[in-house]
């Protein structure tokens, strides 16, 4: 039995990050490699579109006036102006409204930041955290650091989690439901009717249990891709109310956390800052475990996040989302023509879960007992294994294939991945 030295069960339970692993295998590989023959990366999920010059140039303009504030401690919740930006922005897009003071906070770690101290500031050991997969793989380890109990429903791309697979989903240990738009690998974007029927099994497990005087099953809305949503725009969770059997009716605000961040819209991956808009008391809740964690936001990801979520730069948010969609599309229609390749087109998003089933047997055959492996060794393309995305689940043979990279680099990657399989069928 290997020793332990004393670490932590909860860390030990988790794996290695697949992206961030994958990407730091790729460095040492490419090295050893001429440059026509290196690896390109499709595992990674951020965009080649350059973070627009106006936010650089408001952070220098920020420095050069008011450099004592940038190195001064910042409040934990972060900086008044910009949690009203981000009030302002969820407004815009939702038709929502949270007050800036009490139910908005920033957090460092980017999304990431927002999910930990919303799972900090609810989450007790055995609690159960429904979680609907494929997905980001990142909710059941931050489940288990907490010392809950990821518990995952295998959804389609197509339907994502329904009411009837949620009501079964849920026990009396119940303690949060992940929820989202534009889904991490699928592209699923649940429309307000489906986002309804969830939210009415939501409402009668918690009207049943405050009467009781128990706790409510809470609702993470999940939501960094929602630039990446281009036609119609379903309720976000918090906005939508049902009307239960006795006709009383039930909003799903005081039950939801909603979390984001500027990173995927604005390509402001590295300045790691997140948000989350929810409860008064959730918020409060989430800010006293920050102040022993983290403190704060880092002051230089605050100031360009305000400066990202002006108004003036919604159509940069839209921009982006539009070109990356466009290079998804093009490389959808050039893997569509490879016959036994399976895709569903996303709803939303720059990602793509193809379904390599069909050549399973074959590159098997040759030794390679996933599709990432073999995409990796003989078309020198890196990609993310599915089963990262939906642990236990029979996803060996799925891909997550980042579209958002230059237009060129995918044209590389599809004719190498084209070559690969056309050899594998002949």
């Amino acid at each position: 039995m290997q020793k332990t030295r004393g670490i932590s069960n909860a860390v030990l339970s988790i794996p290695e990050s697949a992206t961030h692993g994958t990407a730091a295998k790729l460095v040492t590989l490419n090295r050893e490699l001429a440059e026509g023959d290196q690896i390109v990366d499709l595992s990674i999920g951020a965009l080649d579109t350059p973070t627009d010059p106006r936010i650089d140039r408001g952070v220098v303009e920020f420095i050069q006036t008011q450099s004592g504030t940038v190195h001064a401690f910042a409040p934990v919740r972060g900086f008044p102006f910009l949690r009203e930006s981000i009030a302002a922005r969820v407004t815009r897009l939702h038709g929502i409204e949270y007050d800036p003071d009490t139910e908005v906070m920033v957090t460092p770690g980017g999304v990431k930041g927002s999910i930990s101290v919303t799972f900090h500031a609810l989450l007790d050991p055995g609690d159960e955290v429904v979680i609907p997969v494929p997905n980001w793989p990142h909710y059941a380890d931050m489940v288990r650091l907490h010392e809950a109990i990821p518990k995952t429903v295998l959804v389609t791309a197509r339907d994502g989690l329904t009411a009837p697979a949620l009501e079964e989903a849920i026990s009396e240990r119940t303690k949060i439901v992940v929820l989202g738009d534009c889904i991490n690998p699928t592209g699923k974007v649940y429309s307000t009717e489906e986002l309804s029927a969830l939210a009415h099994v939501v409402a009668q497990h918690n009207v049943r249990r405050e009467s009781r005087g128990e706790s409510p099953i809470y609702v993470l809305f999940d939501t960094p891709y929602e630039a990446h949503i281009l036609g119609a725009r379903a309720k976000t969770f918090a906005a939508i109310d049902v009307q239960l059997a006795d006709g009383s009716h039930c909003s799903m605000r005081p039950w939801t956390v909603a979390v984001t961040g500027p990173g995927k819209t604005y390509g402001m991956h590295g300045d790691r800052i997140g948000y989350l808009c929810g409860p008064a008391d959730i918020v409060d809740a989430a800010a006293r475990a920050q102040v022993n964690i983290t403190s704060f936001a880092s002051t230089y990801g605050q100031i360009a996040t305000n400066v990202a979520l002006q108004p003036e730069m919604d159509a940069v948010a839209t921009s982006r989302a539009r070109d990356a969609r466009t290079n998804l599309e093009v490389v959808l229609r050039e893997l569509d023509a490879i016959p036994s390749l399976q895709i569903i087109p996303p709803q939303g998003g720059y990602f793509l879960f193809a379904d390599l089933s069909r050549y399973a047997d074959a590159y098997q055959k040759h030794g390679y007992a996933t599709a990432d492996q073999f995409l990796l060794a003989e078309a020198r393309v890196a990609t993310i294994c599915g089963s990262h995305f939906a642990e236990g689940e029979p996803l060996d043979h799925f891909v997550r294939i980042n579209c958002g990279r230059t237009r060129s680099l995918l044209s590389v990657a599809v004719a190498r991945i084209r070559r690969a399989l056309t050899g594998l069928e002949s």
